[in-house]
């Protein structure tokens, strides 16, 4: 049972974590930056290690953050990874190659322990492809490091001792596990001390001291059942199982014990242990005589073997095993064709080993050629700078005076072209000085814009409900019914348009302090439009002026839906008061493409000519009543074309006198590229 030693130090960390694990670190990414992503995408690695494919992925995304983010410790840690991912898929040599990698990186950031992990994992990978003295000296390499760290110490002399066990060296095998046992007492660590006791049993067993072997077995057998180490308990009672043939009336009991550590092995999901277990029963049958049962047994365990990639050692084992039962059923020829293939097996292990040796040499050898090759390329670049230094001492002198003439033609343009950027500062700084006195008037005229609005604008309608409301507070039975009731109406006008004009205002202020917020969505037209003239529904009831309405419903646009409504609702509340009783006001929206045209015509009184060019401009003194005497402060149109733009769309009007104004404007259906 020796190609079960091979798998007793090795540790499987293959947990299984629930979809929702993966799922809720998957949404965690989406709102991580990239420093979290990295330890994130590390942590889907590991728990999805058992899908080599999918771990790899993930990894590979982590690898890419760190270096791109200088984290040094995470680079380490997904290198570190990459070797767990090729060790957990038992694809040793490369996950070798990738430890290797990794304790430098640790080094670079003083992390000792990591460092001692992978000589610890070294040593496991090269043990379990047969390399014994490298995996010795991997595990020396990481007692250096753990000297500090007794249960580090421990479990890299309990895997020395197992290398020794493999190479037959069970007496120096003995000697380490005493020494990984006395350390784990001291600490107290009833796991390791488990461990220890098994690997005795192991090393007592084949010493060919049964009693011995027992003894240990049993105690690591009760301390691995008391702690519920499963996968420790099923290989213990496999251990046993392999002592019990060496006592004639213990060989139904050995069977009984293979067949409880298949048990726990299917528990666990270690199916490669089944091979283990069937070349231990075929040697308990062979015991008992059952020859054919134990052939049986031997072949599907080779078959095993061949699945699990446990080809060299395990098959060697077996074709050993048939050889003998073979010879003792008298069947010379087939126990001949399997010593034969023993043999071939016990031959390959050695090859593998000479032939690992003979690449090392060959690169050896590639590397001092190179290095040869080197220092006569070396050689030759002296040679030939000694040469062009010759060649560049006779050519410093023809240079020396065309440098010069060179120096005086230099100083000569710089004079030249250092007098045209004078020049071209001179006109810039103009052009600079000329903008901010442009910024400057309008910065005057947005503020004189704000006074006014403040000092006549806001005041007057004011005005009106201070002195109405004082009237009717006064002398409210003296009016009339119809007074009172005309009281109201103005009072009601003067505070919708007090109502408007501080909206206009405050809208404008946030956009002028960089404070108003632009996100522009797609949105359905409809929905912009009813949000917009649900406002204005009463005021067009007042002055009898009907709305219609001419779009398609499934038109879109593209835009801030809050800066589009302002927009909406000033002009149509413009139209409502520039149009007489009676009047129209058509709202329309086409679509054109990548751009939607929507327009405001109303039959009202009109612009005049002077006034259009104008409409838009800060500095500007256009202002009207509207036909029922309604205040406007020309503001809202200001903000109109800022929105507008702001949109990357454009506002244009058209109108004459006594014949009413279209305001139409074009905004983006769909995002702009």
């Amino acid at each position: 049972m020796r190609a079960l030693l091979v798998f007793i130090g090795l540790v499987f960390s293959l947990a299984a974590f629930a979809q929702n694990k993966v799922d809720s670190l998957l949404k965690l990414c989406e709102k991580a930056d990239d420093i979290q992503k990295t330890s994130l995408y590390l942590q889907l690695s590991r728990i999805t290690i058992q899908d080599s494919a999918l771990s790899n992925f993930y990894n590979k995304k982590a690898y890419r953050l760190a270096v791109a983010n200088e984290q040094m410790p995470e680079q380490a840690k997904s290198v570190y990874q990459s070797a767990k991912i090729q060790f957990t898929a038992r694809e040793f040599t490369e996950a070798i190659k990738l430890y290797e990698q990794a304790i430098p990186l640790y080094r670079q950031i003083n992390d000792t322990t990591s460092m001692t992990t992978c000589y610890s994992y070294i040593g496991i990978s090269n043990f379990n492809i047969s390399k014994s003295k490298e995996a010795i000296a991997s595990y020396i390499e990481g007692l250096k490091l753990s000297k500090n760290d007794p249960d580090y110490s421990a479990e890299l002399l309990a895997n020395i001792g197992l290398v020794h066990d493999e190479m037959n060296n069970s007496v120096e095998a003995i000697n380490y596990y005493k020494k990984a046992l006395k350390i784990n007492k001291s600490i107290g660590d009833s796991g390791s001390m488990a461990i220890n006791y098994d690997y005795l049993g192991i090393s007592y067993n084949g010493l060919k001291m049964p009693d011995s072997a027992v003894v240990n077995y049993h105690k690591a057998l009760h301390l691995f059942k008391k702690m519920k180490k499963k996968d420790r308990y099923a290989v213990s009672l496999t251990n046993i199982a392999n002592v019990f043939p060496n006592y004639p009336d213990s060989l139904d009991k050995a069977i009984t014990y293979f067949n409880m550590a298949w048990a726990q092995f299917q528990e666990l999901g270690w199916l490669h242990y089944e091979a283990d277990i069937l070349l231990g029963i075929a040697n308990v049958l062979v015991k008992k005589g059952r020859y054919d049962e134990a052939i049986s047994s031997l072949k599907k365990s080779i078959e095993l073997a061949h699945r699990f990639n446990r080809e060299l050692l395990m098959k060697k084992q077996i074709h050993l095993a048939l050889s003998e039962v073979y010879q003792t059923k008298g069947e010379y020829k087939k126990a001949l064709d399997h010593h034969i293939l023993f043999t071939q097996y016990n031959d390959s292990l050695f090859e593998k080993q000479k032939y690992e040796q003979i690449a090392n040499l060959e690169k050896q050898y590639e590397t001092e050629k190179k290095e040869n090759e080197i220092i006569r390329l070396h050689a030759k670049q002296e040679l030939t700078d000694i040469q062009l230094s010759k060649n560049k001492q006779l050519k410093q002198l023809g240079f020396i005076t065309a440098t010069l003439l060179l120096i005086f033609v230099f100083f000569v343009l710089m004079k030249y072209f250092e007098k045209i950027k004078s020049n071209q500062l001179l006109e810039e700084k103009n052009q600079i000085i000329e903008k901010s006195e442009q910024e400057l008037r309008i910065l005057n005229a947005a503020k004189n814009k704000f006074f006014s609005i403040i000092a006549h604008d806001l005041k007057n309608p004011f005005h009106n409900v201070m002195g109405y409301s004082y009237l009717l507070s006064k002398d409210y039975d003296k009016f009339t019914e119809e007074e009172r009731k005309r009281f109201a109406v103005d009072i009601n006008q003067s505070t919708n348009s007090i109502f408007r004009l501080l909206q206009n205002l405050l809208e404008w202020s946030r956009s002028q302090t960089g404070r108003l917020k632009f996100t522009p969505l797609e949105v359905e037209f409809k929905r912009v439009l009813e949000s917009s003239v649900s406002v204005l529904h009463a005021l067009a009831e007042q002055k009898k002026i009907k709305l219609i309405y001419s779009y398609r419903e499934d038109i879109k646009v593209f835009a801030d839906p809050v800066m589009i409504e302002t927009v909406l609702r000033n002009l149509i509340n413009n139209a409502i008061k520039f149009t007489p009783e009676h009047g129209t006001i058509e709202i329309a929206a086409v679509s054109l493409g990548e751009e939607v045209e929507i327009s405001v015509k109303d039959t009202g009184v009109g612009i005049a000519e002077e006034d259009l060019q104008n409409l838009f401009r800060i500095d500007s003194k256009v202002k009207r009543k509207g036909t029922n005497n309604e205040d406007g402060s020309g503001l809202g149109l200001i903000l109109c074309k800022e929105f507008v733009e702001k949109n990357q769309g454009a506002i244009r009007v058209k109108s004459n006198l006594g014949e009413g104004s279209s305001f139409s404007i074009t905004i983006p259906s769909r995002a702009l590229a």
